[in-house]
């Protein structure tokens, strides 16, 4: 548990480092942990953190992946959704990011329209070459 609140603060560091707001909704999934020994759970893909923060047109995302060491692709999509009555709809075309070592940092700015409640919407992709496992999480 130490090493997971370690990463969470080291990786949101380094987002506002870069210039980067977080907009962490505790309702929703914000970070992963992994807990290690449950088989049930994913066994390559130790943290995500994704984040929207909007402000007037402009979302701001950022998405943060680590994995096992023996991973080396990661792969995302991307997608803003917007929420409509009582459920989320796609509002963007999906965008992707990947990377070939076990770590995975991607941030950027999108327009939205005003006064509208958005989420980002994620699906990771890891793989170590011999097993690959997908998850989906929302900002």
């Amino acid at each position: 548990m130490r090493k997971i609140i370690i990463t969470y603060i080291l990786i949101t560091a380094i987002l506002f480092s870069a210039g980067q707001a977080l907009a962490f909704q505790p309702d929703t999934l914000s970070l992963v942990p992994i807990e290690e020994g449950d088989d049930t759970r994913l066994t390559l893909i130790k943290t995500i953190a994704p984040s929207l923060s909007v402000t007037g047109t402009s979302a701001k995302y950022a998405l943060s992946v680590t994995c096992v060491s023996s991973v080396n692709r990661i792969s995302a999509t991307l997608q803003i959704q917007q929420l409509s009555g009582n459920q989320w709809v796609n509002y963007s075309t999906p965008w992707y990011a990947s990377s070939t070592s076990s770590l995975l940092a991607t941030s950027g700015t999108k327009t939205v329209d005003k006064g509208k409640t958005y989420r980002l919407k994620v699906t990771i992709t890891a793989s170590n070459g011999t097993t690959s496992e997908t998850v989906t999480a929302n900002s």
